[in-house]
């Protein structure tokens, strides 16, 4: 019998190679002879560099800025066989690297993702690939623009590293120093939210408030990338903030496609086509998988919810462990879903045993499932 152990993340408990690891041993307890493949996800946000080793396994070390602009290590990761890059995002304006009193999406950037699209190039690679998410900014992706080259004008002249608080001093975008190795370079960017940037179901109004901005600064924001939005369509017609995906990483995804002219993907499928997921689930009796929360954001292009669309296309059972589960949630292909937090617990306490909940209930699904009648899932 093999059993896959595909989680994301679970935020501020543990990361997906930990959270794999931990359902893999629950399995090992409950089914000894049982095959185990640990396999660690990620939707395109924090962790996505770890989760595609084997596609792009060797790694590059680089300085680059910080959302607050001080210089830090990252890594950008290629496959030199097919001359391309792979960039995570959150490796330079992630959210995990601020303190929570840092944390106001006015006064950060995306300088650093054009710095680690920089180093890609420097590699001398005809594809990158970026992973949108985890990030703690709202710049509509200006500040990574900056860093290869885009000038964004005021009435004073040019501005300096742009935040979302910058965002409505601009009066012109000139794009003619863009680096102009872009130009023989496919971009695609892996996006870990479907949806638009500006609006009521934006991303901005959506996703603000999680990176510690206000809601005040989420009027701002709006108002800011909606000038923005209005400055690029000059020099792009074809630009749109509600196309899917351009809400990705506070604008990531919008600025990607509409100043580099890369292309938007769903960050979880293409995850999982570059893992060869389809191939893994033949021969794999039950699929367990995992987030930290099971909501109603999960369905937004979440990696589980897509885990689960392929599982239901193979026929394979899946099974969602979470610390928290929204019960009325129902989702194509998912076979049952459990809270492993105990009822009642403190939030600190329930994530601080988070690994040791999702190795006991691995157990307990393990053996339930090894309980079955033959020939039911």
């Amino acid at each position: 019998m093999r059993i896959l152990a595909a989680p994301d993340k679970f935020k501020h408990c543990c990361d997906a190679r930990q959270a794999a690891a931990a359902i893999a041993r629950g399995v090992r307890d409950a089914a000894r002879q049982a095959e185990v493949v640990e396999l660690p996800l990620s939707d395109g946000g924090e962790g996505t560099l770890d989760a595609l080793a084997k596609a792009f396994p060797l790694r590059v070390k680089c300085r680059v800025l910080d959302a607050l602009g001080r210089e830090v290590d990252a890594e950008i990761a290629l496959d030199a066989s097919r001359k391309a890059a792979l960039v995570e995002s959150a490796q330079a304006c992630g959210l995990w690297r601020l303190q929570e009193h840092e944390r106001n999406p006015l006064h950060t950037s995306t300088f650093g993702v054009g710095q680690l699209v920089a180093r890609a190039l420097d590699e001398g690679v005809s594809r990158v690939v970026i992973g949108l998410g985890g990030s703690a900014t709202s710049d509509g992706g200006a500040g990574m623009a900056q860093a290869l080259g885009v000038r964004f004008m005021s009435g004073k002249g040019e501005l300096p590293r742009l935040t979302g608080d910058g965002l409505t001093r601009i009066s012109a975008i000139d794009a003619s120093g863009l680096d102009k190795r872009m130009r023989k370079v496919e971009v695609t960017a892996l996006c870990d939210v479907n949806m638009g940037l500006i609006g009521p179901s934006g991303a901005t109004r959506k996703y603000v408030i999680q990176k510690g901005g206000t809601t005040g600064a989420v009027d701002k924001l709006e108002l800011g990338l909606a000038l923005l939005a209005e400055m690029v369509k000059q020099i792009n017609p074809k630009a749109d903030p509600q196309d899917e995906g351009s809400g990705a990483a506070g604008g990531l995804g919008f600025g990607i496609s509409t100043l580099l002219g890369g292309r938007l993907q769903a960050g979880s499928r293409a995850v999982l086509e570059l893992l060869g997921f389809d191939k893994l689930l033949e021969n794999t009796a039950l699929v367990i998988t995992g987030e930290g929360s099971y909501d109603e954001q999960t369905p937004d292009g979440k990696i589980v919810c897509e885990v689960a669309r392929f599982c239901g296309r193979a026929g394979v059972p899946c099974v969602v462990l979470a610390g928290s589960v929204v019960p009325e949630l129902e989702i194509a292909g998912v076979t049952a879903a459990f809270e492993i937090s105990r009822f009642g617990a403190r939030k600190q306490d329930a994530l601080d045993s988070g690994t040791i909940n999702l190795q006991r209930f691995a157990r307990h699904v393990t053996r339930l499932f090894a309980a079955r009648p033959q020939g039911r899932a």
